[in-house]
C-alpha cells in the first residue's frame, strides 16, 4: 500500500527544470509524470510507500508541495480523498498521511 498524491500542472511546466527542482528533495516520495490527455492538464503522480510514511515522509512531502505550488503553480490533490492539498488542510492530510508502523 501507498499514500498517493497529484500534482497537476494547469499552465504546463518545464519538466527537465521541475525535475532538477524536485531531486534533491526527493528520498522518500516516489514521483512519475502523467501525460496530458484532451482537457485534462499534465500532472505529476507522487506515491510514498506506507512503510516511508512517518514524519520524514511528511517533511519530505511538504517540501516537495512547496516547490510544486509555489515555484511552479501546480495544484496538489490526495487521491485518497480527492481533495486539494492547501495550507488549510495540511493537518487533516497529515492525519490521513502518518501510519503507525
Amino acid at each position: 500500500m501507498s499514500h498517493t498524491l497529484m500534482a497537476e500542472a494547469p499552465k504546463g511546466v518545464d519538466w527537465p527544470v521541475l525535475h532538477a527542482a524536485l531531486m534533491p528533495l526527493r528520498k522518500r516520495v516516489q514521483l512519475f509524470p502523467i501525460p496530458a490527455e484532451g482537457d485534462k492538464p499534465m500532472a505529476l503522480g507522487m506515491s510514498v510507500p506506507q512503510r516511508q510514511c512517518d514524519d520524514l515522509g511528511w517533511e519530505e512531502f511538504t517540501q516537495l508541495l512547496d516547490v510544486m505550488s509555489n515555484k511552479f503553480g501546480m495544484r496538489v490533490y490526495d487521491m485518497a480523498t480527492g481533495e486539494q492539498v492547501t495550507p488549510e488542510c495540511l493537518e487533516k492530510v497529515k492525519g490521513g498521511f502518518i501510519c503507525e508502523q
